[in-house]
């Protein structure tokens, strides 16, 4: 039996508690979120624990999602790797390439499994174009949506348009050659719409724009 937990329950990390808890050969330890009376709420809701401190699962869990904020996902995906705990983060990965890098070299050192949570490659609409898709020539891709509370320690690049960036790099067997890009803020410190001409080295050239405001 795996024994698993959530860290951060929030908007998408409710969701892993729930499928932790509905799926079979896994137990759902525990909840862990800042907010003690949200991780007490859903602790409650699928019969595990409710910690605020992840640190307080140690040696009690071999498998994590960890859904808080991109901004913590180093500090807190290098602890759960180091411990040896298979750890699956919600997209970005990080907040920067170096915190990136420390992820996945955290995972080398100890053998750990480290996923990230690009969950539009398992879109059956995805992997049915997958299976037909050989040399794109030409890629369009809008992801326009209204804008919410959440994930504003990141841009509309890093919260949206990273789905379709990593979707086309996994139809598109080629090296990045250029990119031209643009955004700007709107509701936020960060940028809010983005447009980016990525150009392959076999000539593919993929147009992405994303956004988030009240008008998407």
């Amino acid at each position: 039996m795996t024994k698993a937990a959530v860290i951060g329950v929030g908007s998408l990390g409710r969701h892993h508690a729930r499928i932790y808890s509905e799926l079979e050969g896994v137990e759902l330890v525990a909840v862990c979120d800042t907010d003690e009376a949200r991780a007490r709420e859903y602790a409650e809701q699928y019969g595990c624990r409710a910690v605020a401190d992840y640190r307080e699962l140690a040696g009690a869990i071999d498998a994590a999602s960890v859904a808080a904020p991109t901004v913590d996902h180093a500090r807190i995906g290098c602890d759960l790797l180091a411990a040896g705990v298979a750890t699956l983060i919600e997209k970005p990965i990080a907040a920067s390439l170096e915190e990136a890098d420390r992820l996945v070299a955290a995972a080398r050192d100890a053998d750990a499994v480290l996923q990230i949570g690009h969950v539009e490659r398992f879109n059956p609409a995805v992997r049915a174009a997958a299976g037909v898709v050989t040399t794109p020539r030409f890629i369009e891709c809008h992801r326009l949506a209204a804008f919410t509370p959440r994930s504003l320690d990141i841009d509309v690049v890093m919260d949206l348009m990273i789905h379709d960036i990593d979707v086309i790099l996994s139809l598109v067997d080629s090296e990045v050659s250029e990119i031209h890009a643009a955004g700007i803020g709107i509701l936020t410190e960060k940028v809010d719409i983005a447009n980016a001409r990525i150009e392959f080295e076999n000539g593919c050239i993929a147009n992405v724009t994303g956004q988030r405001t009240p008008s998407a």
